[in-house]
């Protein structure tokens, strides 16, 4: 993967920001409860009890900062779109740089979320007993200060962060899973493909009574030996040295070199396409104009395996497939091309 593509769905959900909001809010809670126990006690006894505690955490703290949270992440996804930012490049380095890139957005959000934010607590915690003074003198320019800043600061940074990685994370791994299931459908397409090549691929039955022709022939690759009927075989090549036949049940070396072959295969049944490849007649797919007077000859095997042939082999190749079918009458009038 090079990069990954930011469609921001985690960030696009309202009730996200309300799942990290809970959670840094009953984390902050864990920490209070466990090293100031007498404290958060009295706190609770002062509300009136574990009710009207609750009520107040939900009117004070977390409605307001509800609306905190929910404005910094809208202007995290504006700073998406003001900036085109759609993909970032799969390296570390780059991920920091597309994280800085937001800093200017979270040290700002204050100015922007502090009045809202202090205006929502206004209503919930005066109500019904509003008052314009108090709005303005407590809830509005006596929370527009620098003290008030550096209180929001840090946690800013951290929901800010925490929610722009997540979303990262998130994408990341929905990307990788729509890659790993692209890559599973492209396999699955490809061993449909390979098994309808293998089942066009109907090998001619070695003779069961005595033939001029070499019928039989020992091959060995690193699991073992084989005696195979030579109509098994795709194709016969030449590789450093070495002599192959390629079947359906892999690649196996042989004794015999392609001249040799040559001159014992079946003539009606192999040909010798080029120097260094002799072909069955039963592996052959198709064939088609390449480039510079010459050709490719596709045989069917599992990966479509292509042979350039020069132009001058081309004709006397052309006759060879032309009878093809003389010893089947029910393909006489079958068309190759």
């Amino acid at each position: 993967m090079k990069e990954i593509r930011l469609t921001r769905e985690f960030l696009r959900r309202p009730v996200n920001s309300l799942i990290i909001l809970l959670s840094i809010y009953l984390f902050i809670e864990a920490v209070s409860w466990s090293i100031g126990f007498q404290i958060k006690l009295t706190d609770l006894n002062q509300q009136g009890g574990l009710l009207n505690y609750a009520s107040y955490v939900i009117r004070a703290m977390l409605i307001p900062e509800f609306c905190t949270l929910f404005i910094i992440i809208f202007l995290i996804n504006r700073w998406h779109e003001w900036f085109k930012i759609e993909v970032v490049t799969y390296n570390w380095r780059s991920i920091g740089r597309y994280e800085l890139r937001f800093l200017p957005v979270l040290v700002f959000a204050f100015w922007l979320f502090d009045p809202i934010t202090q205006t929502i607590r206004f209503l919930l915690e005066k109500f019904p007993n509003y008052s314009l003074d108090v709005y303005k003198k407590e809830y509005i320019f006596g929370t527009l200060t620098w003290s008030m800043y550096f209180i929001y600061f840090l946690p800013v940074l951290l929901i800010g962060y925490i929610a722009l990685n997540i979303s990262l994370l998130s994408d990341y791994l929905k990307q990788r899973r729509e890659a790993q299931e692209l890559a599973e459908a492209e396999a699955a397409r490809a061993s449909q493909e390979a098994l309808a090549l293998y089942a066009t691929f109907t090998p001619k039955p070695a003779p069961t009574t005595p033939s001029p022709y070499l019928t039989y022939l020992k091959g060995k690759n690193a699991l073992g030996e084989l005696d195979f009927p030579v109509n098994d075989a795709y194709y016969f090549t030449i590789e450093d040295r070495f002599y192959y036949a390629e079947l359906v049940k892999g690649r196996y070396l042989v004794s015999k070199t392609l001249n040799e072959l040559e001159a014992e295969l079946d003539p009606t049944q192999f040909f010798r396409i080029k120097r260094d490849y002799i072909v069955n007649r039963q592996a052959v797919l198709n064939y088609a104009y390449w480039e510079n007077g010459k050709y490719i000859v596709r045989l069917n095997t599992p990966d479509q395996y292509n042979i350039v042939v020069p132009r001058a082999r081309m004709q006397e190749f052309r006759e060879w497939l032309q009878g093809r079918y003389i010893d089947t009458p029910e393909h006489a009038n079958t068309a190759l091309l």
